[in-house]
């Protein structure tokens, strides 16, 4: 609209109060500034809601194998930071950091060992099936995904750390392995936004799959509504476990699937199967809130029992508070 009123306005007696070199100007502003909300983040978020990201920051509960200084504890030892350990004393070794203390107690030369600092690597797995394509409302479960994913990446990379996606259902729709910077910032956020979700979650090879490709111990986020068989989701969370990646589920839901509002007679249609089934809703809701409040604190107990980070997800709630929300407590709860 507003071009075409500058057209209009230089097609008028008006034309002199806009030189063609003003008008040039202004259409190459607006070109350029469009072209950039459509692209990377800027498809999945605001630039208001970026700078509500600013200054936060996303570490991992435990050690990180990275492949550049930074921020987070490392495996690996050094003589940078914090004292970790001791090691026999070797020819060669610096003899700034012989430990005298511990020589006097047992006249053998020992060198302090420190734990290093190193880059967070971020791993986002998608599930990017059919099922996630529904919404009650203004939003499928995937775009809410995708959202909560850019704003993860964008605070990870801006903090000069690694962000990696891998996209599934029954096969890898997309893998990008963890890189920093603005560039692959933009590559990820287009991955998201623009792929659409198809097919069935597959839970029983290509999330061990996946975790093969990051044999680096890291910061796995998995965004699923987990409608899979509870012991294959399990296993493949035990499987990153086993890996020491530090886990977090972000448990994707609609509200309508929380609380069903339904209350006629309504056919309810499988995303993944396509079976319909045409029924009463009142009939039936008691049943399906007991059946879905028991699948939700099985999704919770597995995940306690092996140590992954639980957070219900509802599309309903607002990106942003919620990333806020959850930052705020996961620090809180490592100090």
């Amino acid at each position: 609209m507003l071009l075409i009123t500058l057209y209009y306005i230089t097609k008028t007696n008006l034309r002199f109060f806009v030189t063609k070199s003003v008008l040039l100007f202004i259409l190459q502003f607006l070109f350029s500034y469009t072209m950039e909300t459509k692209d990377g983040i800027y498809q999945l978020l605001s630039p208001t809601e970026l700078a509500q990201l600013d200054n936060l920051a996303l570490g991992s509960r435990f050690a990180a194998e990275g492949t550049l200084s930074g921020a987070h504890r490392s495996p690996q030892k050094g003589f940078s930071v914090e004292f970790a350990d001791h090691k026999s004393y070797t020819r060669g070794d610096d003899l700034k950091h012989l430990d005298w203390k511990a020589f006097g107690r047992n006249e053998r030369l020992y060198i302090r060992q420190y734990e290093e600092e190193t880059s967070l690597r971020l791993s986002l797995f998608i599930d990017a099936s059919n099922s996630m394509n529904y919404a009650g409302a203004d939003i499928t479960k995937y775009q809410f995904a995708c959202k909560c994913a850019a704003a993860l990446a964008y605070i990870i990379i801006k903090k000069q750390d690694n962000a990696g996606l891998a996209l599934f259902s029954d096969h890898v729709l997309s893998y990008l392995p963890p890189r920093g910077g603005p560039e692959h910032l933009r590559v990820l956020c287009n991955t998201l936004a623009n792929t659409k979700p198809h097919g069935i979650a597959d839970y029983s090879s290509l999330i061990h799959q996946l975790t093969e490709k990051s044999r680096k111990r890291g910061l796995v986020i998995l965004f699923s509504d987990c409608f899979t068989s509870p012991d294959l989701l399990r296993s493949n969370l035990a499987h990153f476990r086993r890996k020491r990646h530090d886990v977090i589920l972000y448990h994707v839901m609609d509200p309508n699937e929380l609380y069903f509002p339904f209350r006629d007679v309504c056919a309810f249609q499988d995303l993944e199967s396509n079976q319909k089934i045409l029924t009463s809703a009142k009939e039936i809701k008691t049943a399906y809130l007991k059946n879905i409040n028991r699948f939700l604190e099985q999704i919770k107990a597995l995940c306690s029992e092996n140590d992954v980070e639980y957070i219900l997800a509802s599309t309903d709630q607002e990106i942003i508070p919620l990333i806020l929300r959850h930052l705020h407590q996961r620090n809180h709860a490592t100090k």
